[in-house]
């Protein structure tokens, strides 16, 4: 599934930003010489690393043999592998150890993680440093988020139990930030014998008031999702049946697990647009809806879109405001179903 990957960070634009910023604040001041080695686990097309690699040595570790060459474009060496503790002795052997590595969204779909963190923790060795971002458990369950569920993201994760984790290799986590990713992510900071950050305790006892260690949580969890289908399938009833014209904005993996498991097909939805080229001229898995290019709204207006891609909401109700002022409406699904 990782071999021929068609998600490209790059063509992302808040995603870039995103990565941007983190390389600014994150990375680069923790930088102490050029011969300073950084890798990214699961770097995709390198683009968090293209703003690092000036500053020191950088390697992108990542499975996708098809995003080699679009690393290479943008200045970072591809390390073609799925990241084990075999593939750190291997790396430790041709580079050495690494100043920081950091993993973004990608502890969703590996396994064993245990094994992971252990070759990350040889790899930092005693001074080196771990970040990583991961969905948050916390922000999934109170915004019933269930359409991050898909086929590669089986993991959402509290700091609780990703504490467990590090401490099972030999780290710890010094400090944590919940950054405005996919909604709300964590972004964790571990390394050996760290003293950590009054923010560590912070999030640990949030996630505790919110019930995150009680099974009701996720019963009422699962209610907020059925109530929600039932709105939006009424909505969206209500407009076909009104002869309006609805179009899907994005076609993350997201997108698809709400359109399959709510049944939306190309008889609600008359295509979907997204900006990866990989995906335009393609259909989306099981419903079978056309996607194809954001251009596409220059000349075709619809009366109602579908967001999707709904972790970018602000910066894309912004970015398409010529659209609303036309009177296009948008229909915004979590956490709850709302026209905007």
């Amino acid at each position: 599934m990782f071999k021929n990957y068609h998600f490209l960070t790059s063509a992302s634009a808040p995603s870039v930003e995103h990565f941007k910023k983190y390389a600014q604040e994150v990375i680069r001041p923790r930088v102490t010489s050029p011969d300073d080695l950084i890798i990214d686990i699961g770097g995709n097309d390198g683009i968090l690393l293209s703003f690092v690699k000036d500053y020191a040595r950088v390697l992108n570790v990542d499975p996708a043999d098809n995003l080699a060459s679009l690393s290479e474009r943008n200045g970072v060496p591809f390390y073609p592998a799925f990241f084990t503790s075999q593939t750190a002795d291997d790396i430790l052997a041709t580079y050495g150890k690494a100043r920081m590595v950091v993993a973004n969204n990608v502890f969703a779909h590996t396994d064993p993680l245990r094994n992971v963190f252990k070759g990350i923790a040889k790899l930092i060795g005693d001074d080196g440093t771990f970040v990583f971002e991961v969905h948050w458990a916390k922000h999934f369950v109170e915004e019933g988020a269930f359409d991050q569920i898909y086929h590669e993201h089986l993991c959402f994760h509290s700091l609780h139990a990703l504490r467990h984790l590090i401490e099972a290799a030999g780290m710890n986590v010094f400090d944590v930030h919940i950054v405005p990713m996919q909604g709300r992510s964590l972004r964790v900071f571990a390394a050996k014998g760290r003293t950590p950050t009054a923010n560590v305790d912070r999030v640990l006892s949030e996630e505790k008031a919110a019930g995150l260690t009680d099974e009701a949580t996720y019963h009422s969890f699962a209610q907020k999702i059925g109530a929600n289908k039932e709105k939006l399938l009424k909505l969206l009833r209500e407009l076909k049946a009104a002869g309006k014209k609805i179009i899907g904005y994005g076609a993350p993996a997201k997108g698809n697990t709400l359109l399959n498991y709510y049944r939306i097909g190309p008889d609600v939805l008359d295509y979907l647009t997204d900006t990866t080229t990989l995906k335009q001229g393609l259909y989306s898995p099981g419903m079978h809806i056309p996607i194809v290019s954001p251009d596409i709204l220059l000349t075709d207006t619809p009366d109602y879109i579908l967001l999707l891609a709904w972790n970018f909401k602000d910066m894309i109700l912004e970015k398409e405001k010529a659209l609303r002022q036309k009177g296009v409406k948008f229909i915004i699904t979590v956490p709850d179903v709302e026209v905007l």
